[in-house]
């Protein structure tokens, strides 16, 4: 697959079998990332692969989360289990924080584009990603759980990679590009 088919046929799913990724695809997906161009050579990006141990309490963090006012049904929980706990892997990107607000705002440019990177190869591979962030992303107890230091460093997302229960997730309507470019006066 070529960068420009990866690019224009990538799409994030949301529910994932449970089924393995091999580790060559994450340790390619990884290098991959490491390769994203960054300002000044920060190299601004720390991923953490989180552990079973600590995915099934992220999914029971998730659980707690998502089943605020709501009853935990069986079919509740197994959609909240789809999402969280049957994507083969989970890298967490952190950013390390910066008191210089530009300098920040260059260093999370730079991990986007380490997480695209990330994305188009998990793709090329034959596998699906997302990132996601939120909730679940921002509670105290995640950053505990992954020893991420709230003080000195920032959960960027969550990227969450494996086989996608939907062959073809449905591709967004966008609207059309000559609405978002235009020559300079």
């Amino acid at each position: 697959m070529d960068t420009y088919e990866a690019i224009m046929s990538r799409r994030t799913s949301h529910l994932w079998k449970a089924e393995p990724v091999p580790e060559e695809v994450i340790a390619k997906a990884l290098e991959g990332a490491h390769r994203a161009p960054c300002h000044r050579f920060t190299w601004p990006w720390r991923f953490v692969r989180v552990s079973e141990v600590h995915r099934e309490a992220l999914f029971e963090l998730a659980l707690e989360l998502k089943s605020k006012g709501r009853e935990k049904t069986p079919a509740f929980m197994e959609k909240i289990r789809k999402k969280v706990r049957n994507p083969a892997e989970l890298v967490v990107v952190v950013q390390p924080r910066k008191e210089d607000a530009f300098e920040a705002k260059e260093d999370y440019a730079a991990i986007s584009c380490a997480i695209q990177n990330m994305a188009l190869i998990v793709h090329a591979e034959g596998y699906a990603s997302k990132w996601s962030t939120g909730g679940l992303t921002t509670h105290a107890d995640t950053y505990r759980m992954l020893s991420v230091d709230p003080e000195a460093q920032e959960i960027v997302g969550f990227i969450w990679i494996g086989v996608p229960e939907l062959e073809s997730p449905q591709v967004p309507k966008r609207t059309p590009l000559q609405e978002h470019v235009r020559w300079s006066a």
